[in-house]
């Protein structure tokens, strides 16, 4: 999302909002410490909602009272298929992901364990017994396995689980893609689900869970450890956000409910803050050697 407005809160954006809505610009109002932000999805309709935010102000024009248009009229077939395809342009692999999250949840419930869920769920590498043999591991393991150390994140269980991690998903997803690339979310997501979901099998004693959760909160403890390493790469979050999440975290842990993966969330969360806090000062690093080099 794109900052167009940054104003009080004392500020009724309320009729603004509705011109905007009028005129088919899509935008999201939020507030951060006492300030009003709005946001577009599309960097080309800055310039615009800025310009109709200066009319707006000195009354040169106001939405319309007699406008009948409603929700589906503005998210019109044709409408929602380009903005579908404007957003998998920018976001390939985080849209790609939440799609097959989706169709998961009706051919592999979490909740209802069809034949697909259970050949999704973490491997038992204790092999049926209380007792993890190292040298069994090896000698057993396949790619297969390696992949079903990585399947549980896909699994969910009804469609309040579903929705939340999906919500999170994009929100995370599409920063560190739109920032960094598709192939470097990817092996993040991937490392970050290998080490969530296997302290949640070491230290949760069951394989039968699953979720994007801990890949969540790994995304985001990676976006926070490069906007405190390397703010100069555009990664950042809401100080708002960062406080929310983290006292969500220790909320779900102190109440310890049995359904929810609280060692998947810690793995995840400290993956990120090791795998971002490692590759931003690499970054910033790198950036600082450059410009010495250019210098000399």
């Amino acid at each position: 999302m794109y900052k167009v407005l940054d104003v009080s809160i004392q500020e009724d954006l309320g009729q603004f909002s509705r011109l905007l809505w009028q005129r088919k610009i899509s935008h999201r109002i939020y507030e951060v410490e006492n300030r009003q932000i709005l946001t577009v999805p599309q960097q080309n309709q800055v310039e615009i909602a800025g310009l109709l935010y200066h009319q707006w102000l000195r009354g040169d024009i106001a939405p319309n009272a007699d406008d009948s248009s409603d929700f589906a009229s503005y998210f019109s077939p044709k409408d929602f298929l380009g903005k579908l395809f404007q957003a998998f342009s920018r976001a390939p692999f985080t849209l790609s992901l939440i799609v097959l999250c989706i169709v998961l949840a009706f051919l592999a419930p979490l909740n209802a364990m069809t034949e697909l869920t259970r050949e999704m769920l973490y491997p038992d590498f204790s092999f049926g017994t209380r007792i993890i043999n190292l040298d069994t591991v090896r000698a057993n393991f396949s790619a297969f396995q390696f992949f079903k150390m990585i399947s549980p994140m896909l699994l969910h269980g009804g469609i309040i689980h579903l929705a939340f991690n999906m919500l999170w998903l994009w929100e995370f997803g599409r920063r560190i893609e739109a920032v960094q690339s598709s192939w470097s979310l990817l092996i993040l997501i991937v490392s970050i689900a290998l080490v969530s979901n296997t302290v949640q099998f070491l230290y949760g004693g069951s394989i039968y869970f699953g979720g994007m959760s801990g890949v969540v909160y790994g995304l985001f403890s990676y976006i926070w450890m490069w906007q405190l390493f390397d703010p100069q790469k555009q990664l950042s979050l809401p100080g708002a956000l960062i406080f929310f999440l983290l006292l969500s975290l220790i909320v779900i842990s102190v109440i310890n409910l049995d359904f929810i993966a609280d060692e998947a969330h810690i793995g995840g969360l400290l993956t990120g803050v090791v795998y971002g806090a490692f590759t931003a000062t690499i970054s910033r690093l790198a950036r600082i050697k450059n410009t010495n080099n250019r210098k000399k």
